[in-house]
């Protein structure tokens, strides 16, 4: 297949390196420009870092009290957020693979919110609300935002190049703010019929409803809102075309 990738610059390329392992084509167009803030971070009476995203892991990596950062454990929503926080040199203490209602549910079980408050570490939008679902289980969740990501003002000129002569089979959506720019983006181009017909891989039923307004003719949602799983997917799919011929 060939798959268009719209991740940010700073994990589209090794998303791309998998796929293409696997056998597919790439073209990379990262839809989001993420921009880091490094504002001050009160960690006064902090048990632990919660992180949702690579990108809070960037944004961290770069922020002025890095130091005093590394020094607290780290609550990682999943597989590929704890690699990258242990490779900035983060201790991860506990490892989601399911999405944050996941990471909710086993910090409620292993942690005790008496021995002090969550700090989230995240990006200005969130898909899930931490501080409301730890909040029944008595914890304190301050939320500190290190990020923000901005839509690209245009489709790459290759992009819409291939959409016209029907050259990609598939794009990959890792977030709602993506698939929401990904729907306007091609609507500007007028190309939204070209981009219907392709087979919009979903990292989870929110990223999928946020395609509402293009109505592709076929969604695709991973098992679970992770890389492995939109990997996965991906298998799936080449395999049942693969039969089907």
């Amino acid at each position: 297949m060939h798959i268009l990738v719209t991740r940010p610059e700073t994990e589209a390329p090794r998303t791309t390196r998998k796929l293409e392992a696997m056998g597919h084509r790439v073209t990379i167009a990262p839809l989001l420009e993420i921009v880091t803030q490094t504002p001050p971070l009160d960690v006064s009476g902090v048990q632990a870092l919660v992180i949702t995203s690579r990108n809070a892991v960037h944004a961290l990596a770069a922020h002025p009290q890095t130091d005093e950062l590394t020094a607290l454990p780290v609550l990682a929503v999943g597989k590929s957020t704890a690699a990258a926080a242990g490779d900035a040199g983060f201790r991860v203490a506990l490892e989601g693979n399911a999405g944050g209602a996941d990471l909710a549910t086993r910090i409620a079980n292993d942690l005790d919110p008496s021995a002090g408050a969550l700090l989230h570490i995240s990006g200005e939008a969130i898909a899930f609300d931490l501080e409301q679902a730890l909040a029944p289980a008595g914890f304190t969740v301050r939320r500190a935002v290190v990020y923000s990501s901005r839509p690209t003002k245009a489709l790459p000129s290759a992009v819409s190049a291939s959409l016209r002569a029907g050259d990609l089979d598939a794009v990959l959506l890792m977030s709602p703010r993506t698939a929401t720019a990904w729907c306007a983006l091609v609507d500007a181009a007028r190309l939204g019929e070209k981009a219907q017909s392709l087979v919009h891989l979903c990292l989870s039923t929110g990223v999928a409803d946020a395609l509402g307004s293009l109505n592709p003719s076929r969604i695709e949602i991973a098992v679970k809102p992770n890389e492995e799983e939109m990997l996965a997917l991906v298998a799936r799919l080449s395999s049942s075309s693969a039969d089907s011929r």
